[in-house]
């Protein structure tokens, strides 16, 4: 399998996303998939202007020229895409969104009735059969993932792909600075076994099961320690800039 994964984190390489992304794509080379990642704070991607000449003037080529260049041709060529986002305003990244707004030239402008709703058919030019979402959250609760997973659900319908699952880790700020040497070492152990678990199973089964994504979002600490951890943190860095 080749699984393009889509890291839309304005911090590329830093941070809680590609600390997750990472071991995700980790399992997934480990049971035999070749993956490529892409980190769109390293890219320059022109929004999308909406004047469809990807349509009707130059079928299939965008008018701007930059890094989608090279992207779309890696859409075309996986089996399975992997969008990377921290949840931003109870959604994805507007670098994410970005890219995937243009995708909108390896579409047909055609209307088709699929399962009873009008959608735009595929040009039958990537091999994409499915989608996954590896996501990560400041909050300490699951739901504030809803909008975002409820989102890339109908992304997946228009696309006409099958949506792979997720791995949605809450209160990951804290994981990249965690020591090697750790109270909660055990915890944190299966955490990462999770979500190196779910790469796995995206390689091998294609899609990711409710267990995995429950193990890849186990509690590391309660709510309570979260809250108040947290709030020294704010205060700490609010007293470092004088505020």
């Amino acid at each position: 399998m080749r699984i393009l994964a889509i890291n839309g984190s304005p911090r590329g390489t830093g941070g809680a996303t590609w600390w997750v992304l990472q071991k995700f794509v980790e399992g997934a080379e480990k049971a035999g998939a070749t993956a490529e990642v892409v980190h769109l704070a390293q890219k320059n991607i022109h929004c999308c202007t909406g004047e469809l000449a990807c349509w009707f003037k130059t079928p299939g080529v965008c008018i701007h020229r930059d890094a989608m260049d090279e992207i779309i041709p890696l859409m075309k060529e996986a089996d399975a895409l992997v969008l990377a986002t921290p949840v931003y305003v109870d959604g994805m990244t507007g670098l994410l969104k970005n890219c995937i707004d243009r995708m909108v030239p390896v579409a047909d402008p055609h209307f088709e009735i699929r399962d009873g709703h009008l959608r735009h058919p595929g040009k039958g030019s990537s091999n994409i059969r499915s989608v996954a979402l590896v996501s990560t959250c400041g909050f300490h609760e699951l739901d504030n993932f809803d909008p975002l997973v409820a989102h890339v659900k109908a992304i997946c319908r228009n696309l006409g792909v099958d949506y792979a699952g997720a791995v949605l880790r809450p209160a990951a700020p804290v994981f990249p600075s965690i020591p090697a040497i750790h109270p909660l070492l055990f915890r944190i152990r299966a955490i990462k076994k999770g979500i190196e678990r779910a790469g796995s199973e995206l390689a091998t089964a294609g899609e990711i099961s409710e267990e995995t994504s429950e193990a890849a979002a186990a509690e590391l600490i309660s709510k309570e320690k979260y809250f108040e951890e947290a709030n020294k943190w704010f205060d700490k860095e609010l007293a470092k800039a004088g505020k």
